[in-house]
């Protein structure tokens, strides 16, 4: 992907999208553009790193540094995302590990080039708290999750948040690879492996998903997000 085609797509969606267009410009120009390979350790919890990273294509998944060592997958993101602001507006290093796990074309701001933007009006602060409010409603959604006490429907809804598909509407939904394997589901939904090898098969049999080596293709989200929000009987 070329670096213009790229910006192009980081200042037209998501958060970028919605900021002053002086600021989104200045704050792209800066910008230095990388390709990176799948397995690839984007981020790393407990750096000192604080360049902000903008993914204008593929897929990462995201592991908390918080709690005990050997942290599960707890989320995946898909671009347009943007990661890595934390270090910067709260002064502390990374508390999120980020691995690619496609092909990733992302653009990297440094710190240096971000603070004197800040400085330069409260209005530009406003647009990073943003951000913040974003990952926030991130980590609201993933413990609502784990909340479901239906094993069946807490993994039905952990897919769809991977997918990046939950609490979309119908209308909205298109079918999503996620390149996972089924123990790191297991391990994000709470659930033995079993358990969820049973539960992803009674899935599929209902056309929801499919199952192959690369991952699980989620089919019907849709019908999926029906199932998670039914009242068991």
């Amino acid at each position: 992907m070329e670096r213009e085609s790229g910006l192009s797509i980081l200042g037209s969606s998501g958060w970028l999208a919605g900021t002053p267009p002086e600021f989104r410009k200045r704050f792209l120009s800066a910008a230095r553009w990388c390709h990176v390979d799948p397995g690839t350790t984007l981020t790393l919890g407990g750096e000192e790193k604080d360049n902000v990273i903008g993914l204008a294509h593929g897929t990462v998944a995201l592991t908390s540094t918080l709690g005990r060592a050997g942290n599960p997958v707890m989320h995946m993101a898909h671009a347009v995302l943007w990661i890595g602001y934390g270090p910067l507006l709260l002064e502390r290093p990374r508390d999120v590990t980020a691995e690619a796990r496609t092909d990733l074309w992302i653009a990297v701001i440094p710190k240096a080039k971000i603070l004197p933007l800040l400085d330069e009006s409260t209005l530009w602060w406003r647009c990073f708290m943003r951000l913040l409010a974003e990952y926030g409603d991130t980590s609201a959604m993933v413990a609502s999750d784990l909340l479901i006490r239906q094993s069946d429907r807490r993994l039905a809804a952990t897919i769809l948040r991977f997918a990046g598909l939950r609490g979309l509407s119908s209308g909205l939904m298109e079918p999503v690879r996620l390149p996972i394997t089924q123990a790191e589901l297991a391990e994000a939904a709470n659930l033995s492996r079993n358990a969820t090898g049973t539960i992803l098969r009674k899935l599929a049999a209902k056309g929801y998903l499919e199952i192959d080596y690369r991952g699980v293709v989620v089919h019907d989200p849709a019908g999926l997000q029906k199932f998670v929000a039914e009242v068991p009987v």
